[in-house]
């Protein structure tokens, strides 16, 4: 197998100090560059063309989302760092692109490193980076989410969600067009990026778009969504689904 080519773009000297020296010591890696700067880094990315770069989320002439809007076509894998926890992690979790967090640990870097070696001949994340860079700029209202599965890559806006289901280890999402989409991760993984926005979970089995209710069917104990979904709610969920309908009404 010829060399993997890597660039790093990180403007701590310690950091990139710890991080090529990782990348050293695999035999199959060249480090073919460094930059602190991401003008610099992307005029000598697209001179060199890296298989992937080592990036850092925020540098001191701008951060990630900047650099990678210098590119028409992103033709290389990112392995994204970063210290601030809050401030861009959601929008990478939404994207379902991964990332380090600093400090992270040597096994973490070699990790991400052999993930990058067994999908780089794979077809390009484009649609994935696309939605990273949406979510990083762009309101609440219009974040949208990526779902994996066999078939395809979906990009989707989450107040197009009207309710996900689980079904053991995978969770079926229903659109507002009608649209069904299955992926193979538990429906807890969602409930927690979603809960933020508008969504609820009514049910061990359901996760609800709040926006998308008409009405309570108290007889039957189900919330209604629109195109006359009916779902069931838990008793330990009633009063609070119930308090939210009241304001919203």
């Amino acid at each position: 197998m010829s060399a993997i080519s890597c660039f790093i773009v990180e403007d701590d000297p310690q950091a990139f100090a710890y991080a090529s020296s990782i990348m050293k010591s695999y035999k199959n890696i060249a480090l073919i560059g460094h930059s602190d700067s991401i003008q610099e880094a992307s005029i000598l990315i697209k001179k060199l063309k890296p298989d992937f770069i080592l990036l850092d989320v925020f540098l001191t002439d701008g951060n990630a989302f900047e650099f990678l809007r210098l590119f028409d076509a992103i033709n290389f894998k990112i392995i994204f760092t970063t210290s601030f926890a809050k401030y861009a992690i959601e929008a990478f979790k939404f994207s379902a692109i991964d990332y380090l967090l600093k400090p992270y640990e040597e096994k973490d870097l070699i990790l991400a490193v052999d993930k990058v070696i067994t999908d780089i001949s794979k077809t390009n994340y484009q649609s994935q980076l696309t939605t990273l860079l949406h979510n990083f700029s762009h309101n609440d209202q219009s974040k949208k989410l990526v779902l994996k599965n066999t078939d395809a890559i979906h990009v989707i806006t989450i107040e197009d969600i009207l309710f996900a289901k689980s079904d053991n280890n995978y969770t079926s999402f229903l659109l507002r067009n009608g649209k069904s989409i299955l992926v193979s991760r538990p429906l807890k993984s969602f409930d927690e990026k979603l809960s933020h926005y508008n969504f609820f979970r009514v049910h061990q089995s359901f996760l609800i778009n709040l926006t998308c209710i008409t009405s309570f069917d108290k007889r039957n104990e189900e919330v209604i969504l629109e195109e006359n979904h009916a779902i069931p709610v838990a008793q330990s969920k009633k009063k609070s689904l119930l308090s939210y309908i009241d304001k919203l009404f």
